[in-house]
């Protein structure tokens, strides 16, 4: 009886305090140099967690890069699937907003090793197309096919792969090419950079090829 008059009671005013400590100094330094380490790379928000040692959770790892991405340090892309949602909810690809940032944390000798070069070129070009106003910028992968970039303009598409001599296909351009209608496609080399860098839109209206 006294458990049942009990329940008709409100439970208002009353409040149980949680305390959820944010991140010491030390750790956000380790943040920065996990993510430096990941130029033009996509990483699920659990990978970040789990080299953070597993201090707080995923969500408290999207906010700290959202507060990065505020400072102008790293840029966190979604994944492009012509729904928003499912682009929220995508792993990032993190480009820094200064490629230098990896060099700074991994050192000048990793570019002796042609896949990082690869990746800070692909980070490079990246933040070319940021700059571009009026744009958004997205990733593309499903399975192992992949797309680097996927350039939204008004209503104009642009899927965009960067190599930078490494071998890897480019199949993945007409796997997005048969998924998204009208998207035009271009190949982005360490031969044509000067001339992309130069006007980035530009290049992509006058050297991008449309799909039929």
């Amino acid at each position: 009886m006294n458990l049942q008059k009990g329940l008709t009671e409100s439970l208002a005013g009353r409040f149980e305090l949680i305390p959820v400590h944010h991140w010491s100094y030390p750790e956000w330094r380790q943040a920065f140099e996990i993510l430096c380490g990941y130029p033009a790379q996509e990483v699920s928000y659990t990978t970040l967690l789990g080299q953070l040692q597993g201090r707080g959770n995923t969500d408290l790892v999207k906010h700290y890069l959202e507060l990065y991405e505020g400072a102008f340090l790293f840029r966190g892309l979604s994944k492009y699937s012509g729904k928003i949602a499912k682009s929220r909810a995508s792993s990032p690809k993190i480009l820094p907003m200064c490629p230098a940032l990896y060099t700074l944390a991994a050192g000048s000798r990793s570019f002796d090793d042609p896949e990082k070069r690869g990746h800070v070129f692909e980070a490079a070009v990246g933040m070319d197309l940021l700059r571009l106003p009026g744009t958004r910028l997205f990733y593309w992968r499903d399975g192992a096919e992949e797309v680097d970039f996927v350039l939204q303009h008004d209503d104009r598409l642009y899927a965009i792969e960067v190599k930078s001599g490494r071998r890897r296909s480019v199949s993945g351009l007409s796997v997005f090419q048969s998924r998204f209608k009208g998207v035009k496609t271009c190949l982005i080399r360490p031969d044509n950079y000067a001339a992309f860098a130069q006007s980035p839109m530009e290049f992509l209206q006058t050297m991008s090829l449309k799909s039929a």
